[in-house]
């Protein structure tokens, strides 16, 4: 069964998103293992990693790792890394060895999907996707071939929008992931809302566990 949607204020979407994220890692890492976070990019996950900087979770026991990366350098604008460094590492002061990023400057955008998938853990622990107009998540377009993938965990893909390559996890790591965060604002996604709630063929329909937050007009209401 999917989780029913959680729905606040837009404006209250990046401190509620913080809280969710901040509670699942206290509670990943609460027998003193390491816990891992995937992030993704995107106009609505920025205000919960600015929010999510200001918690009191273990960081120094918290790895970071990235859903998807356009195939820029990391200080490109469309860099879902320049995002979380400014939103999220540099506030935390995060050191280098705990941020596996995805390398979107190698001109081998195969070898740089191996490469790593290699340094994944077996399973994530944190997950935050967000979904697009036209329901994609991650950079898993609808009827993409991507999507039937069972073995690869990291491909490189061509995405309908500019700029074209990307750098995305598959399906059954996300879907293997311990905790989901989906996030979603504005009324120009509310129709694509409701069917992937309603479980439509979908990417974002098939990471079924994913708790999905949302402001009122995403959401309807």
């Amino acid at each position: 069964m999917r989780p029913a949607p959680i729905v606040v204020e837009k404006e209250e979407l990046g401190r509620a998103g913080a809280d969710w994220v901040a509670r699942q890692l206290v509670e990943a890492v609460a027998g003193g293992q390491r816990a891992s976070l995937a992030l993704s990019g995107g106009s609505t996950p920025g205000p919960v990693y600015r929010e999510l900087a200001k918690r009191d979770v273990p960081w120094a026991r918290v790895d970071f790792y990235f859903v998807d990366e356009r195939f820029v350098p990391p200080d490109h604008p469309e860099s879902n890394y320049l995002l979380a460094e400014e939103a999220l590492f540099k506030p935390l002061g995060v050191p280098p060895q705990q941020i596996f990023r995805m390398q979107g400057e190698r001109a081998d955008r195969e070898q740089a999907a191996r490469d790593y998938a290699r340094h994944l853990p077996p399973v994530l622990d944190v997950v935050v996707l967000g979904m697009g107009e036209d329901g994609h998540t991650a950079s898993l377009f609808p009827g993409h071939e991507a999507l039937k993938e069972q073995q690869q965990r990291v491909l490189a893909v061509v995405g309908p929008k500019p700029p074209p390559w990307r750098m995305t996890l598959t399906l059954p790591v996300l879907r293997s992931a311990r905790k989901v965060l989906g996030l979603v604002s504005g009324a120009g996604k509310r129709d694509m809302v409701r069917r992937v709630l309603a479980g439509e063929d979908l990417p974002a329909a098939k990471v079924e566990h994913a708790q999905w937050m949302m402001d009122p007009g995403a959401a309807g209401q």
